[in-house]
């Protein structure tokens, strides 16, 4: 995803960059980058990566450590010796400047990094400095550590294949289970990132994504740190977040990024401590394009505020809202009927100048969806939600979050359960989109025989929050 570059002062590129750091004394702060492809001199990756680089030397204080999930070498060649010469000019040439500031550096096994077996030796020789406690098959390849009260695991994923070892991360975050920061990391991203659903050559495969996730829920892991994609892109399942970062130089995708039109590359700092986890997306320039604070809070759902038809457009005003998460509790009952009929609305937000309403919340026969226009001018993308059937009663929330890409729009069915995103195949979420002018319950911007809903019991709550928290810089 992306917030214009032109919404921000230049960055001077000899100025200091604030580190992000922790609130209190319980917290952790590092860098996520990766994929850069790189290790061979005077190619274009290899000067996006000295750019990004150059940025990273700004921040003060170091980051505590760097996670890279992957794909630092171009790889794919058969000549072992030219494999072992991109390692070399990588780790002491490119990355040099993280040894002469005694950062450690945590690699990910990746397609690029460790694609046959004498490519898998290679990345062993290479990383004696990883811990060697992975399970006995993936010795070298598969790590994980701990600093106090954070716990750090590293999966082995190679090329197209997710070999990750359960009963063994599940040892090691059982085994760990007092750490109160956990962070899983792999190469590829488990759920699909901005249109990208080809598996296993971008995500993983539908039927292994369940049992490693379920893992990640159990023991209450805050993130998933993933690469593979030319993008930044953040998600939130069942309350854990997939945060992916695949900006540090790779060339690749339509327009060089994946897409072109949303991307940059980019580094991400990152602080996690009792207040929670917080990031900021610096692109190659220091320019400060993105940034969350997880999670966010909302107020107790029976002080939220019930739309009132009459006044809905004032209540939701854009002044309000549009810098805001937004948050609707919606609750009804489906009409029992077998035939098509279509479209119903729940809540749509209307501009005048818009052809499609800006956001439009219904069912698309028996599913629950999300459409927004992310770009003025260019129609709808889409959200998938849950299957509803006819004759059923519903009580679900949906959020806003103006912060998150296309990871911003948010469901939950209650305020005691997590929130997870909705799938899209859009590169956009809410961060270009334009809040709407009016709004209507229960029927289209045409009116009430336009995509009315047919059920009963139709209501409608809202609250808001800006969920910025509290955040702590470096001097």
């Amino acid at each position: 995803m992306t917030v214009s570059s032109e919404q921000y002062d230049k960055t001077d590129h000899d100025e200091i960059i604030p580190a992000l750091l922790p609130c209190d004394e319980s917290g952790h702060h590092f860098v996520m980058y990766s994929d850069c492809c790189s290790g061979i001199p005077g190619k274009a990756v290899a000067k996006n990566l000295e750019h990004v680089n150059e940025m990273l030397k700004r921040i003060q204080p170091s980051p505590q450590f760097i996670s890279f999930p992957g794909d630092a070498v171009k790889g794919y060649t058969n000549d072992s010796n030219e494999l072992q010469q991109q390692w070399d000019y990588w780790l002491n040439i490119q990355m040099n400047w993280i040894r002469e500031r005694n950062i450690p550096l945590y690699q990910s096994t990746s397609n690029h990094n460790t694609y046959d077996d004498q490519s898998e030796a290679i990345f062993r020789k290479t990383h004696l400095d990883l811990p060697q406690n992975g399970p006995v098959d993936q010795i070298g390849l598969a790590y994980w550590f701990r600093r106090k009260n954070f716990l750090y695991v590293s999966t082995h994923q190679p090329d197209q294949k997710m070999l990750i070892n359960h009963l063994w991360l599940d040892r090691v975050l059982s085994e760990n289970e007092d750490a109160q920061f956990k962070f899983v990391v792999g190469h590829y991203p488990v759920f699909p990132v901005n249109g990208y659903t080809a598996w296993p050559l971008w995500c993983f495969p539908p039927n292994q994504r369940r049992q490693f996730w379920d893992l990640l829920v159990k023991h209450n892991v805050n993130a998933y740190l993933t690469s593979h994609i030319i993008a930044f892109d953040v998600q939130a399942h069942d309350g854990v977040l997939q945060i992916l970062s695949g900006g540090a130089g790779t060339i690749a995708g339509p327009g060089g990024l994946m897409p072109g039109c949303c991307e940059y590359h980019h580094a991400v700092q990152m602080a996690v401590d009792e207040q929670g986890l917080r990031y900021q997306v610096h692109d190659q320039t220091g320019q400060l394009r993105e940034h969350l604070n997880w999670p966010f809070n909302l107020s107790p759902v029976e002080h939220w505020e019930p739309i009132d038809e009459r006044r809905i457009s004032d209540q939701l005003d854009t002044s309000n809202l549009e810098h805001n998460i937004t948050a609707f509790r919606i609750r009804g009952l489906r009409r029992n009927q077998g035939d098509y009929i279509g479209d119903e609305t729940l809540i749509c937000g209307i501009a005048r100048n818009e052809g499609a309403e800006p956001i439009w919340i219904g069912f698309d026969q028996d599913q629950l969806q999300v459409r927004i226009v992310t770009l003025s001018g260019s129609g709808w993308q889409y959200w998938h939600g849950p299957q509803l059937s006819n004759g059923s009663s519903f009580d679900f929330q949906i959020a806003l979050h103006p912060a998150m890409g296309p990871g911003g729009i948010l469901f939950r069915t209650g305020e005691n359960t997590a929130w997870s995103s909705l799938p899209s195949t859009s590169s956009r979420g809410l961060e270009l989109a334009k809040w709407p002018q009016y709004w209507a319950i229960a029927c289209g911007q045409s009116g009430p025989s336009d995509r009315p809903f047919k059920g009963k019991a139709l209501k409608v709550t809202f609250t808001k929050t800006n969920g910025q928290g509290i955040v702590n810089y470096g001097s």
